[in-house]
């Protein structure tokens, strides 16, 4: 697209400065959107009446990265080819609109370093993820990440294991 568009992506990246400035800045928070619906879309989905995807994902793709009960940095990217291109096409997220080249490439290592961070374990050396740790140990809460909200607009934030079973009766 970038090489075919004519003048809609812009060669240099002096011509929006602020534009992309802006995003570069921000691509952790216009990211976790779209992980979010990937990763809770590939947990089972619990609803009555419909077929129920998510289970089927979970079962014949994501459950491949969750076989790392106790997560390493590298078990973040540790995951099914089909997961790993969903998880990537965050970098899509901006194609729409008219950017430099470089961030949609800036997304997809945020994706990369990201993923790794948030499964380097809960004590120091590691960043303390114990949101997504949580997620790791219990499978059903905290499909996000913390700085962008989206568990707790959804109801599916969990502080403990206690937590989780209270999610899903409330949803019953």
């Amino acid at each position: 697209m970038y090489a075919n568009s004519g003048d809609f992506y812009p060669k240099l990246l002096d011509e929006r400065p602020y534009l992309h400035g802006i995003l570069a800045l921000l691509i952790t928070h216009w990211r976790i959107p779209h992980f979010y619906v990937i990763h809770r879309g590939m947990h089972p989905w619990r609803i009555k009446n419909f077929p129920d995807v998510g289970r089927f994902l979970y079962k014949h793709v994501h459950s491949l990265h969750h076989k790392s009960y106790n997560p390493t940095a590298f078990s973040g990217t540790s995951m099914h080819p089909v997961e790993a291109t969903l998880y990537y096409s965050a970098a899509f997220v901006v194609a729409p609109f008219p950017v430099h080249v470089t961030l949609p490439l800036a997304c997809i290592i945020d994706c990369g370093v990201g993923a790794w961070l948030g499964h380097d374990g809960f004590q120091v050396p590691g960043v303390g993820d114990v949101f997504h740790q949580l997620h790791h140990a219990t499978f059903d809460c905290n499909y996000g990440a913390q700085h962008v909200p989206l568990d707790w607009l959804f109801g599916t934030a969990a502080a403990q294991g206690a937590d989780v079973p209270k999610i899903w009766r409330a949803s019953r």
